[in-house]
This record gives C-alpha cells, sequence and structure tokens, in this order.
C-alpha cells in the first residue's frame, strides 16, 4: 500500500511537470491573449476573403457568368450547400468577426482610420454575400465573441443595402479624420484617400444594383457631384485591387501553385467570340492559344503566334468534346502545373472593384438620367473605361511573355481609334443599344473579378447566356444557404428562406434582381 502511495504521488509530480510543458508548447507567444492594436487583424482578413473572391471567379463565378466554361461546374445541378464554405464565400463572416474587433478597439482608442478601413472592407464582403444569397445575417453576424450572438437574425437585402450605404457614408467621413498610420494595410498601404475613393465606388455599385427597386439619382447626384467630399478613383493606379508579391507562398496570386488544370476549364465561347467580333486585342489576355495550334512540331518548334487559334468552349454540355481545341483561361492564371512558361505569382491581382467598373456605372446612371450630362457625358465615361482597360492588362504584362511562345508584349494590348469606330464598339444609337455597349463593356472588364459578372448579369439580363443542356435547365439566379445554418440556426433559417420567391432554391432572385 505504502508503495502505491509513492507510485500515485510520483504520477502526480509527473503529470503536473508535463501540463505545465504542454502549456507552455501549445502557447503562441506571438499571439498575445488580448489584441490591442487593430491592425494585426487586417492581413489576415484582407488577403483571406480577396483570395476567395479572386479564386471564386475561377471556379464558379466565372462559369455562372459565361466568361469561362467548366464541363463539371456549369451543370448547376452539382451546386450543392458544402459549396458555402468552398466557393460561395460564407467564410467571409470568418473575416467579418475579425473586422467587428477591429472596429470595436479602433472605437475603444479612438483610432478613426482603423474603423474606416474596417467599415469599408466589411460593406464589401457583406455586399459579396447578400448577392450571392439574398437575406444573409447582417448587424448580428459574427458577434459571437462581443455580444454573445450564436444564432444571429438574417435580414432582407434592402435592409442589408441601406446598412451598407451608411456604413460608407460615415467610413468616407472618418478616413483621414486621425493621424494614426495603419499597419497591417495591405491593399492600400495606409493610403486613406485611395480607401474613401474605394468607400464611395463601392456605393455607386449598390445604388445602382437596386436601381430598379430604390431610384439612386439623389445619392448617385451627391456622390458625383461633390468630388471633393466624395472622391472617386481616377485611373487603375487607384483601383482596389490586391498586388501579389513573392516574398512567401502566401502572397502569391492563389492559382500559381493551384492545382488548376488546362482541361477542365475553359475561356467561354461567348466571350472569346465577342472579342474576335470587335477585334479586341484583350483576347490574348483573357485566353491561351489553342494547344492544337501552339503545339510544338517534331522538332520542338512552335508555329508563329500568327498562326496561333483562339476557341472557347460551351458550358452546359458535360465533358468538353476536344480539350486541344479550345482556349484555356489567360495566361495571368495559369498554374505551374498546367503551364510552367506561362505561369506567373505576381501578374494577376485579385481585384475588389475597379477604375472601369465606376467608369462604366457612371456611365449607364449618365444614359438614364440618373446623374447629369446625359448621353454626351456617357460617351465619356464609356470611353475612359474602355481605354482603362486595355490600359491596365498592358501594364500587367510580365515583360518575360515577349521571349516566350506566345511571344506578348504590352504593345500588343492597344484599343486605335479604329477599335472605337466600328459598330459594335462606337457609343450610338438607341437608349437601348447603347446601353447593351456598355453592358457589353463591363461584362468583359469584370472577367475574373469574383462574383460581380453574373451579379450584373441578373441585374441587366446581357448578354443573353445560353442554357446548356446539362444541368437543371436554368441559370442559378442564388446560391444555397450552408447545411449548418439549417441544423444550427434553423428558426432565423426558416424566417428567411420564406423572404425568397422560391425558396432557399439556386432559382429564387435575390431582392434587386427584378
Amino acid at each position: 500500500m505504502k508503495m502505491l502511495r509513492s507510485i500515485v504521488l510520483l504520477s502526480v509530480i509527473l503529470l503536473a511537470g508535463c501540463t505545465k510543458n504542454f502549456d507552455e508548447i501549445n502557447t503562441n507567444p506571438n499571439a498575445p491573449a488580448v489584441i490591442s492594436n487593430p491592425g494585426l487583424l487586417l492581413p489576415d482578413a484582407m488577403r483571406g476573403a480577396i483570395n476567395a473572391n479572386y479564386s471564386g471567379a475561377y471556379d464558379r463565378g466565372g462559369i455562372v457568368a459565361n466568361l469561362l466554361a467548366s464541363d463539371y461546374a456549369s451543370n448547376f445541378s452539382n451546386w450543392s450547400r458544402s459549396d458555402a464554405n468552398g466557393y460561395f464565400l460564407w467564410n467571409n463572416y470568418n473575416y467579418i468577426r475579425d473586422l467587428n474587433e477591429v472596429i470595436k478597439l479602433s472605437e475603444a482608442q479612438g483610432l478613426n482610420n482603423y474603423k474606416g478601413v474596417a467599415l469599408v472592407l466589411r460593406s464589401w464582403m457583406f455586399q459579396c454575400l447578400t448577392d450571392l444569397y439574398g437575406p444573409i445575417p447582417f448587424r448580428q453576424a459574427a458577434n459571437a465573441k462581443l455580444e454573445g450572438i450564436n444564432t444571429p437574425v438574417y435580414e432582407q437585402q434592402d435592409v442589408i443595402y441601406q446598412g451598407l450605404l451608411i456604413d460608407l457614408e460615415e467610413a468616407n467621413s472618418l478616413l483621414g479624420s486621425t493621424a494614426e498610420t495603419m499597419v497591417g494595410d495591405i491593399l492600400y498601404g495606409s493610403d486613406v484617400t485611395k480607401w474613401k475613393k474605394f468607400a464611395n465606388g463601392l456605393a455607386l455599385r449598390i445604388l445602382l444594383r437596386q436601381s430598379k427597386r430604390v431610384d439612386p439619382s439623389v445619392a448617385m447626384k451627391k456622390i458625383v457631384e461633390h468630388p471633393e467630399k466624395y472622391p472617386l478613383f481616377s485611373s487603375n493606379t487607384e483601383q482596389a485591387a490586391l498586388q501579389y508579391i513573392t516574398e512567401r507562398t502566401a502572397n502569391e496570386s492563389p492559382f500559381y501553385r493551384s492545382n488548376n488544370s488546362s482541361t477542365d476549364t475553359k475561356a467561354s465561347k461567348q466571350l472569346v467570340d465577342y472579342l474576335k467580333s470587335i477585334n479586341d486585342t484583350r483576347l490574348r489576355v483573357y485566353a491561351q492559344p489553342t494547344p492544337a495550334s501552339s503545339a510544338p512540331d517534331a522538332n520542338g518548334v512552335r508555329p508563329d503566334p500568327s498562326a496561333f487559334q483562339y476557341a472557347g468552349d460551351l458550358n452546359g454540355i458535360g465533358r468538353f468534346p476536344d480539350a486541344n481545341l479550345t482556349s484555356s483561361p489567360g495566361p495571368f492564371w495559369a498554374s505551374l502545373q498546367a503551364n510552367p512558361t506561362l505561369a506567373s505569382a505576381t501578374a494577376g491581382q485579385g481585384i475588389l472593384l475597379s477604375y472601369s467598373e465606376v467608369q462604366f456605372t457612371l456611365a449607364e446612371a449618365a444614359e438614364l438620367g440618373y446623374i447629369s450630362g446625359g448621353t454626351a457625358a456617357a460617351a465619356i465615361y464609356y470611353k475612359n473605361g474602355i481605354a482603362d482597360q486595355f490600359a491596365y492588362y498592358a501594364g500587367r504584362i510580365p515583360s518575360g511573355y515577349a521571349t516566350t511562345y506566345i511571344k506578348l508584349a504590352a504593345a500588343d494590348v492597344f484599343a486605335n481609334d479604329d477599335y472605337y469606330a466600328q459598330s459594335g464598339v462606337i457609343y450610338s444609337g438607341t437608349t437601348t443599344e447603347k446601353l447593351d455597349k456598355i453592358w457589353l463593356q463591363k461584362w468583359i472588364s469584370l472577367y475574373m473579378v469574383g462574383y460581380e459578372a453574373w451579379s450584373e448579369w441578373r441585374r441587366t439580363g446581357f448578354p443573353v447566356i445560353p442554357v446548356g443542356t446539362t444541368g437543371p435547365g436554368y441559370i442559378p439566379r442564388r446560391v444555397l444557404y450552408p447545411a449548418d445554418e439549417m441544423r444550427v440556426n434553423k428558426v432565423n433559417y426558416d424566417a428567411a428562406v420564406l423572404l425568397l420567391d422560391k425558396g432557399d432554391a439556386l432559382d429564387s432572385h435575390v431582392w434587386w434582381d427584378k
């Protein structure tokens, strides 16, 4: 018995020592229990949400908008509830939680710049989410830690949009009102003026998107007519786009080391045909030459690029007939696995909101009378948007591409007077024809910009996207809520479903999709 007590005592001593060591090993000395610097929370929130949006464009957003083609993802019957976190940005709530913490810390310390940035980023994340799902948790969202809310209420999209516009207005007022330099700002490097421009451009996106439901005239004019208070992007150098770097693999483009192949995802036939029809040199940026036309001969010599062919594939047809005869997405988005010659860790950017999108939004607003200037102003905005697209992509082409088999240089991507004068581009015709031209150029410009091209298609109905023979027989209008919501937040989920015209289904319409 004495020996047994000795063994027990020894065991307790050893267990205490092991527990002490376990605590020390599993406590990260670089992760304090209480964060006081809000900048520590920004990089991961920015990078995580932007990368998800960027990757989502390739995996789902570009496909449903018919900019890309996929043999699997274009069978929309394959879209499931399990895709919510993997493809459809429900994980944004993790980053929104961190931004809620940034806002709380900023308010406590009087750091208005940090709060303004957090409001803009959070607004963009919520806008992406509500445009995908419709009703979503909003004001109560991601507040389990701060307010003990574990089952947040879903709110209808009109309420969410109104709240986002209020938050963006507040952000515009806060930014620059204090003097702190923000650490962790991997998007704009603490340039508060650019953050203000992002905020106001995002407000214009929201105002136009809801324009079938709410007249945007007063709010749009307030922004456009007071540039000293509500500045907007002046070129693509100011647009909201994350620049990838090679310092660490985590900071590279998410496509660079991905397992994306050259056979499962292609440029769409509709996009390639449109670009060809208007002699658009962006074709060589948006698509790679077909393997059959660019392959080396028996001596290892490739054809001259003038002999290359570009062709898109159809969505909703099942397996592609012959991957050698159609074009993969453009070289910026090639992976090392699929094309190590063209793969680039830095050429493509994660775009949240571009200068060209803002210009096309203003063109439509002027043409429809939401802002002053009429057709004359619309023509200027329209051409600004197009010209900047060419300048942007010309400036993104890696210098090394000129010596690869595609022999692509900045000078190859241009729009001359002949381009603007052709009937498919020149800003003339009826109001309907002019709007179609704006929408076409905007659709092209939203290549690889999250789910925005799909949202614009749902809003405008342009271009007319053919329905494939494989799938549910329609193009989705929204995505499905994650299955976990039906289990852990059932009461609020059930109430949200009643706000949708066809329930929690792919063919239900979000509020602004009228």
